[in-house]
Formats: C-alpha cells, sequence, structure tokens
C-alpha cells in the first residue's frame, strides 16, 4: 500500500507538468480575467485625435493579452454601419478588420440591421467572431447563438448577447419583416435557467442602454436579473461614468460613450473557490493614453480602403457660411439649422407642402467651410430615401405628438420641420403637446390635403411614427442625395437661404 501511495504521488507530480491536463492549470491563487470592448462605433474605425480606431484596438489588445492571456474582445452593437467607408460595401470592410484585430463576441445594435436581415445574415457568415442574441427571432427560431461559454484561466465564463426591442422602430422596419425582438428581461432570466450550474461568471453583451425613453433599459435588466455580474453595454451612447450615476445594482454596467471614442476595460478577479473578489471597469480614450500605439497591418487595411473612396468622398458639393449644427444632443431636443437645411432640402427636390426630419437621421455637424460628399454621407450615413404622401390637415397633430412625446428625453424621433410650425408645451402631458399649427405662416386647414415629405424610415412606421404607415405614394433619391442637390443648388449656404422659397 505504501508502494502504490508513493506511485500515485510521484504520477500526479508528473502530471502537474505536462501541458493540456487537468493539473496543467495552476488555480493555486487568483484569476484575473480582463474583458476590452467597444459599443457604438459607428464605423469610425479610423484613429484619429479624439478616435481610438482600431489600429489602435489591436494594439491595445495585444498588449493586454501579453499582460494578462486571459484577456478576450468584445463589440456590444450599431458596428456595421455608419460612415462611407462601412456603408459603401455594406459592412464588409467592417468585418474584415474585426476578423483581423481579433474579437471575440458581439451582439447587434438597431443600426446593424439597416442593410437589411440578408445582409446581416451574410455578414454574420464571414465574421470570425461569433454575434450573440438571445432575444432576436425569426419562423419562431433565435436567429444568433443565445449565449457561449468560454473557458478562461481556468474559469467557465458564459457570454450571452441582448438586442434592443427598439430595433423594431429604429431600423427601417421593411429591413427586418418576420422578425422578432422580445422582452430582454425574459430572455436573460431563460437564459440563466439554461447555463444553471455551466458558469462561474455570467457577462451580457447588450445593445439596450439607460436612456429613459427606453423599455427597458439595462439597469432595469440588471435589477430584474441579478445574477449578471457584468454588462458590456451599448445604445445610449452612455459612459462608464454617466452609469455610475444611475445604477445602484451588485451588475457591473460599463460602455464607452460612442463613435469609436474609447475602448472599455473591465477586470474580473477571481479567488481559488471561483468567486468573484473584485469587478472594475475604466476606458482607454486618446487623452488619457497618448502612447497607445498604431499597428501597422490594420492601419494598412484601412489605408487602402479608404483610398479607394476618397477621390468620389472628397469632392466638394458646395459651401457653407455658418457652421451647421448636428450634435446628438442638440438634434434629438431641439430644432438645429442643419435639421432646417435638411428638411428644406426634401421641400426642394419634391415639391412637398413641409416636411420633417427626424432628429436621429442627423449624425454629425458640419463646420462652416466646404462642404464634401464625405461629410454630407457621414450627417446622413443610413441610405434612407425620400417619400411623399398625401394627409388632412386634422391628421398632422398626431404626426407632431408623437414627434415631441419623448421630451424631455432626447430620442430620434424628435421632428425637425419646413414649410409648417407649432407651438409647444412640453409641461403637459405626452399626446396633448402641440397646437397652433401653421402652414405657410396660415392656420392649418383640418380638411384641406397637403403633400408631406419625410424619410422612408418614418413611413415604414420608424421612431414611433405608425400613423405614417401605407401614406407613401412617391419615391423620390436618397436623403443624402437630396442634401446634395440642395446644396449644390444654394452654392452657399447662410443663415438667409437655408429655408427655401419655392
Amino acid at each position: 500500500m505504501k508502494k502504490m501511495g508513493v506511485i500515485a504521488l510521484v504520477l500526479a507530480a508528473l502530471l502537474a507538468f505536462v501541458p493540456g491536463t487537468l493539473c496543467a492549470q495552476d488555480t493555486s491563487g487568483d484569476v484575473k480575467i480582463t474583458i476590452l470592448h467597444t459599443n457604438d462605433v459607428h464605423a469610425r474605425i479610423v484613429e484619429s485625435k479624439t478616435e481610438v480606431g482600431y489600429a489602435r484596438v489591436v494594439s491595445a489588445f495585444n498588449a493586454a493579452l501579453a499582460e494578462n492571456p486571459n484577456t478576450v474582445l468584445v463589440d456590444a452593437g450599431d458596428t456595421f454601419h455608419g460612415l462611407p467607408i462601412a456603408n459603401i460595401d455594406q459592412g464588409a470592410s467592417v468585418v474584415s478588420l474585426m476578423n483581423q484585430v481579433g474579437y471575440s463576441f458581439m451582439t447587434t445594435g438597431n443600426h446593424d440591421y439597416n442593410y437589411g436581415f440578408d445582409r446581416l445574415m451574410e455578414l454574420q457568415k464571414m465574421a470570425n467572431f461569433k454575434i450573440l442574441a438571445a432575444n432576436v427571432y425569426k419562423d419562431g427560431k433565435r436567429v444568433f447563438t443565445p449565449y457561449e461559454i468560454r473557458e478562461i484561466g481556468g474559469v467557465r465564463v458564459a457570454f450571452f448577447g441582448l438586442a434592443t426591442p427598439e430595433t423594431a422602430y429604429k431600423t427601417d422596419p421593411k429591413n427586418i419583416q418576420g422578425v422578432y425582438f422580445s422582452d430582454p428581461i425574459v430572455e436573460a432570466k431563460s437564459v440563466i435557467y439554461d447555463l444553471i450550474g455551466q458558469y462561474d461568471v455570467l457577462v451580457c453583451i447588450s445593445h439596450i442602454g439607460i436612456d429613459k425613453s427606453s423599455d427597458p433599459t439595462s439597469i432595469q435588466i440588471a435589477e430584474a436579473v441579478p445574477q449578471i455580474d457584468v454588462m458590456i453595454d451599448g445604445h445610449s451612447h452612455s459612459t462608464y461614468e454617466d452609469i455610475q450615476k444611475q445604477n445602484d445594482t451588485n451588475t457591473l454596467i460599463t460602455s464607452t460613450g460612442a463613435y469609436g471614442s474609447g475602448l472599455g476595460v473591465v477586470d474580473i478577479v477571481l479567488g481559488p473557490d471561483k468567486k468573484i473578489k473584485s469587478k472594475s471597469a475604466r476606458t482607454i480614450t486618446v487623452a488619457n493614453s497618448p502612447e497607445l500605439k498604431v499597428d501597422e497591418k490594420v492601419s494598412g487595411m484601412i489605408k487602402d480602403l479608404s483610398k479607394a473612396q476618397d477621390a468620389i468622398l472628397l469632392k466638394v458639393a458646395g459651401k457653407t457660411a455658418v457652421a451647421l449644427e448636428g450634435k446628438r444632443e442638440i438634434v434629438r431636443t431641439q430644432q438645429s439649422n442643419l435639421g432646417t437645411l435638411l428638411a428644406n432640402a426634401m421641400i426642394y427636390v419634391t415639391g412637398a407642402d413641409i416636411s420633417l426630419m427626424n432628429g436621429g437621421g442627423i449624425r454629425d455637424s458640419i463646420p462652416a467651410g466646404d462642404i464634401t460628399f464625405k461629410q454630407i454621407y457621414t450627417v446622413q450615413p443610413f441610405g434612407n430615401y425620400i417619400q411623399t404622401g398625401k394627409f388632412k390637415g386634422s391628421e398632422l397633430d398626431a404626426i407632431l405628438e408623437n414627434g415631441v412625446g419623448k421630451l424631455p428625453a432626447a430620442d430620434g424621433r424628435f421632428p425637425h420641420l419646413a414649410g409648417w410650425t407649432y407651438t409647444l408645451d412640453a409641461t403637459k402631458p405626452a399626446g396633448d403637446r402641440v397646437s397652433n399649427i401653421l402652414i405657410g405662416g396660415v392656420p392649418v386647414d383640418p380638411d384641406k390635403e397637403y403633400t408631406f415629405a419625410t424619410l422612408n424610415f418614418e413611413f415604414n412606421g420608424g421612431d414611433g411614427y405608425s400613423m405614417l404607415v401605407g401614406h407613401a405614394q412617391n419615391d423620390f433619391p436618397s436623403d443624402a442625395e437630396v442634401f446634395v442637390k440642395y446644396v449644390q443648388y444654394l452654392g452657399e449656404v447662410t443663415d438667409e437661404n437655408m429655408v427655401y422659397k419655392k
């Protein structure tokens, strides 16, 4: 018996030094897992003074791996669509770069459906990383893998994804016909039930956000599903600091803002018993990490893509004597001069009586000076096209009430108008805030029929404009093309001439 005991001890000692055996992983001490993450990049893949860019992301990822092999890179959606560098080939360039950078997982953002559901399925096939989303269904079946368990440093980490139900109206509804986005809370609970006993750490990659207009928010999900250890979030363009001010749960919820402004870092430390000892989050930015290096291979790939497009995009369409305001917090709560210009461009091209440009469709500002095609496609990157329809004056109030119904919260439905005005009282309940509608300076005639222009996105019920569904009668060029035509017509945009006069 003593001899057998000695042999067993010798074998155990030998096995401890053999790679790939059960004894190879040293679990005697703490284990740190690092999750790097991005969200709402909207194709801001090129590095700049304010945007990290994929060439810096891959360098940061490689540096993190060198320091801690237990590191993964994930993305929380609104990734494949945004700027012309992505839109020209419908997201293929972004997928190619993400493959090179080394992403492991992502979930879908609402704008990832902008090329249509079938194209998203094609992009998924191109990806070396896995798209996770537990609450996206088509024909009664989940479209994406709901979750995946990955062993990292001897720890079982379960990743699962949640997409915002707002995708149903925050992408063109025609893009997602037959696609259903179920309740994220219900699906999160279902995932956890499936995973009982199979994980040590539970990570949710969510495109949900903390906007007050969203239902539910990521914080509400964490409250309802406390088993979630970490949520890598997107959609509301919030920072970790923004979320901390509202999050009273035990779930670490983090996000990096938007447009490539940061690379998030989550560190999870577990003891030998696989119990979490600490969770922390921070964000790497160009400002706080000037030592960030650029990976030459990825940078070269991006330069090659950009060079192929620059000949077209750097052409000048016209000029503007004034800075045109397109900041998210402005255009989603009040009419800006850029919103005014875009709405008037619709009337110029279509001849409509009135028009509406949604704040969510305005994605950037334009400084005074030359207006290039690249700037125009940055402001209006979605490829929506203009449509017109007929409405009686009595039907217009409902359109405006929807547009201002989320105030004071910033929401993409906020209406920028041309040809008509109204009086707003945001202190009143939603649905009873609009009065004194004037068209061409004259009180609206409830029995008169008016020609109304807006994006096909709104006519398809996007941004909650369900009252427009079925009313579209005529199609016109894309929003960006209409913008180009109006800028070329004006020659130089001024405060005086941006309102179109028939």
